[in-house]
């Protein structure tokens, strides 16, 4: 079985001549202050992208030091990244009942937060989670603004192992939105096998969804897919059950044009239900 959840993006469609041509997608707009209604896993994403993860344009790490109004800590760039005020609370206040509430590891989705609150500045540690890089769950993505390096994009195993001090958190301001862990699957059928991508464009082809039925939580708004006639600006967030090498086959995105029962830009259900947004 395979599951999907997905965030908000914005794309900027142009003509293209094959199934597997895609537009360029527009960056999203970054705020120092984001309304929670304005929040979704795919915007504290994309917004942690926003400082440049793993490239020398990086933002460095630093205790007392600002960049757009936050602290270039850990906390301060996952604040940033939820939109919380500038310049951000600290790591023990991002694990308090009033920002945020635990959670199990194995429910933890994109955008949510695995913290270390115990002991000093120097100790305390948040990263921000991506998505699983195996299977068997035994690490993950994860955006981290890490000391003697600045913001980084990598694979952790925080919190996963027996004594480790880290703990699963889900923010306040994505209020459980997306979160599949209550039921909520909504079952469609895809005509071909079809290409799942990193992103909602056709930038990083991360495996294939097979043929058949599978189900997803919501759709996001992306690049256009188009042959012919028939296009479709709709992406699903799947699980695809085949990876390709050195590539992460959980919560990638699967065109909404493969959607076997329904026309140009619809992402229904098989039960024509329009799939909820995240």
């Amino acid at each position: 079985m395979k599951f999907a959840i997905l965030g908000v993006a914005v794309a900027t469609p142009m003509a293209l001549t094959t199934v597997e041509a895609f537009a360029q997608v527009a960056a999203v707009p970054h705020s120092s202050r984001a309304a929670a209604a304005d929040v979704t896993r795919q915007s504290v994403i994309d917004r942690a992208k926003t400082w440049n993860p793993g490239t020398a344009q990086r933002v460095p790490y630093s205790q007392s030091k600002y960049h757009n109004g936050y602290r270039t800590d850990c906390s301060g760039y996952a604040s940033m990244a939820l939109g919380l005020n500038a310049p951000g609370p600290n790591t023990v206040t991002l694990a308090s009942p009033g920002v945020s509430t635990p959670m199990a590891m194995g429910d933890l989705l994109p955008g949510d937060l695995v913290i270390d609150a115990i002991g000093d500045s120097n100790s305390r540690h948040v990263v921000i989670f991506e998505g699983w890089a195996n299977a068997a769950r035994s690490s993950y993505w994860a955006y981290e603004q890490r000391g003697g390096y600045g913001t980084d994009h990598r694979v952790l195993t925080y919190g996963l192992n027996a004594g480790s001090q880290f703990r699963a958190y889900r923010p306040r301001v994505l209020g459980g939105g997306g979160d599949p862990g209550t039921g909520g699957k909504f079952w469609v059928d895809t005509f071909a096998n079809a290409t799942g991508y990193r992103e909602p464009n056709s930038g990083d082809p991360q495996g294939t969804l097979d043929k058949g039925t599978n189900y997803v939580y919501c759709r996001v708004w992306g690049a256009e897919v188009r042959h012919g006639g028939e296009f479709n600006h709709w992406w699903l967030r799947t699980d695809l059950d085949h990876t390709n090498p050195g590539k992460n086959g959980r919560g990638a995105y699967v065109s909404a044009y493969y959607l076997g029962k329904w026309g140009n830009d619809e992402a229904k259900d098989n039960a024509g239900r329009d799939l909820p947004n995240c």
